[in-house]
């Protein structure tokens, strides 16, 4: 709980801290340019993808070497699963790879 409570302060005062850039009025041009999209949108794909793969490691690890203390014939299949996670985010930089480099 005490971390809980680590995590909301400091997102707290990371959020307060950037206020002061929100609050700048937008350029001429327009509120984003081509290229900002484009990085906004591959960071976007990329932390989705590494944030997804990091919950599916977790879960998948855990629960093979829970399965492995008691059978341990099922190592393999219990890590051929975790690595099905891990594809996930290689699968993430390709996109956000392919996203920097369109157009």
């Amino acid at each position: 709980m005490a971390s809980m409570k680590a995590i909301l302060l400091s997102t707290l005062l990371l959020l307060s801290a950037a206020a002061p850039v929100l609050a700048q009025e937008a350029e001429a041009g327009g509120i984003i340019s081509g290229f900002a999209a484009k990085v906004l949108a591959a960071a976007l794909a990329f932390a989705v993808a590494v944030a997804s793969a990091g919950f599916g490691i977790a879960r998948a690890g855990s629960a093979g070497l829970a399965a492995s203390a008691e059978r341990p014939e099922i190592r393999t299949v219990a890590i051929i699963i975790s690595a099905f996670a891990e594809a996930l985010a290689i699968y993430g930089i390709v996109i956000s790879f392919f996203i920097l480099g369109a157009g």
